[in-house]
C-alpha cells in the first residue's frame, strides 16, 4: 500500500535521507527505528507530504503522492505525534471529530464515530467528552490523539514517537492498546520509534536506519536471528537478543506432547511467550513446565533442555546459511 523507491531528502547541504527503498503491504505494521537524527521522522513526514522528497518516488496504492491534492491526502492518512497536537481550546469530543467534520460527515455519524472510538480506547464518554486537553494526563491525551488520527477511518496511520514522553507503565499500557487496535482494525501503520522493544512488540517489519540510510530491514525475528552488523546488533540489545527473540514466540509453538511421567508442577498457559515461560522456570527453580489450555487442562510440556537444543540447532543453520 505504501512504497518508497530510492527516496532522498536534502535540507540545504545536509542529506537527511539517502536513497532509501521499502514497502508496507496493506494492513501491515512497519516500524522505522534507529538513533536520533537518523532520518526516521523525515521519512515519515514525506509519506503524507508534510515534507516533500528531493528525489525518488513515493506511492500509495501504486499512485505517486504528487498526484494527490496534499490536503485531501493528509485527511485520508491518520497522523499521531508525541506532542498529541490537540487543540487546547477544544474539548475531547470536538478534538476527535476534527477530520470527520472537515470531510462534512453528517453530525449523527460524527457523534457515533467519536463515541465508538472513545469507548474502544477506554475514555468513558460521560467522563471525558467535555474535558479539555489541559485536564488530561499524558496517557489520556495520547489516547485522544490516537482517536483523532483514526476518526475518519483512514487506511493509513502514521505515528511519530507517539508514546515517547510517557512513563514506562503508561507507555506499556498504550502499546497493548495499539496492538489490540491493530488486531481489530488492520490498518497500514508506519511507526517511528527509538524504542526497539516497542518496535519488536508491535511491528511486522522493521526498517533500521543510520545517518539517513537503511542498514537492514526485515521481520523482527529475522533481524534478531541475524543482525547485519554491530550497529543493528547493539540496537537489538546485544547479549539480550535471545531474550527479545523469546518474547516473540509462543510456548504452544515449542511444547512437546505430555510424557509418560507426571506433569511438572510449574504450569504456564499455552499463550505465554517463551520469555514469560523462562521467567516462571527461574522463579520456580524448575527445568520443566506443564503447558495448559484456557480451561487449565494440560496440553503439553516444555523443558529447558529442549529450548537450548532448539536454539543450538537454529544457530548452526544460521551459520551454514
Amino acid at each position: 500500500m505504501i512504497e518508497l523507491r530510492n527516496v532522498s531528502k536534502d535540507f540545504g547541504d545536509v542529506q537527511a535521507v539517502d536513497d532509501i527503498s521499502f514497502s508496507v503491504p496493506r494492513g501491515k505494521f512497519c516500524a522505522l527505528v534507529g538513533a536520533s537524527g537518523c532520518g526516521k521522522s523525515s521519512t515519515l513526514r514525506m509519506i503524507n507530504r508534510l515534507t516533500e522528497q528531493s528525489r525518488g518516488d513515493i506511492l500509495l496504492d501504486d499512485q505517486a503522492i504528487q498526484d494527490y491534492d496534499p490536503v485531501k491526502l493528509r485527511r485520508r492518512i491518520g497522523y499521531a505525534i508525541q506532542e498529541t497536537g490537540l487543540f487546547p481550546h477544544w474539548n475531547v469530543m470536538r478534538n476527535i471529530a476534527t477530520v470527520p467534520k472537515l470531510l462534512k460527515w453528517p453530525a449523527t455519524r460524527v457523534h457515533q464515530r467519536v463515541e465508538e472510538l472513545m469507548h474502544f480506547l477506554h475514555l468513558p464518554v460521560a467522563e471525558f467528552a467535555h474535558k479539555y486537553p489541559g485536564e488530561l494526563s499524558g496517557g489520556q491525551a495520547q489516547r485522544v490523539g490516537v482517536a483523532r488520527a483514526l476518526a475518519a477511518d483512514p487506511d493509513i496511520l502514521l505515528m511519530d514517537e507517539p508514546f515517547g514522553a510517557l512513563d514506562p507503565i503508561t507507555r506499556g499500557q498504550l502499546q497493548t492498546m495499539l496492538a489490540r487496535l491493530q488486531a481489530r482494525l488492520h490498518k497500514t501503520v508506519v511507526l517511528v520509534t527509538h524504542d526497539m522493544d516497542e518496535a519488536l512488540r508491535l511491528a511486522d517489519h522493521l526498517v533500521v536506519m543510520r545517518e539517513g540510510a537503511i542498514v537492514q530491514q526485515g521481520s523482527p525475528l529475522a533481524l534478531l536471528q541475524k543482525p547485519a552488523n554491530d550497529y543493528v546488533d547493539s540496537l537489538l540489545g546485544g547479549l539480550e537478543r535471545g531474550l527479545k527473540q523469546a518474547a516473540l514466540t509462543r510456548v504452544r509453538d515449542h511444547m512437546a506432547p505430555l510424557g509418560p511421567t507426571l506433569p511438572a508442577q510449574s504450569r504456564v498457559p499455552d499463550g505465554y511467550t517463551l520469555r514469560q515461560t523462562l521467567s516462571v522456570m527461574l522463579r520456580d527453580h524448575s527445568e520443566r513446565v506443564t503447558v495448559v489450555d484456557t480451561n487449565d487442562m494440560p496440553v503439553g510440556e516444555l523443558s529447558l533442555r529442549k529450548l537450548v537444543k532448539e536454539a543450538h540447532t537454529r544457530e548452526g543453520e544460521a551459520h551454514e546459511s
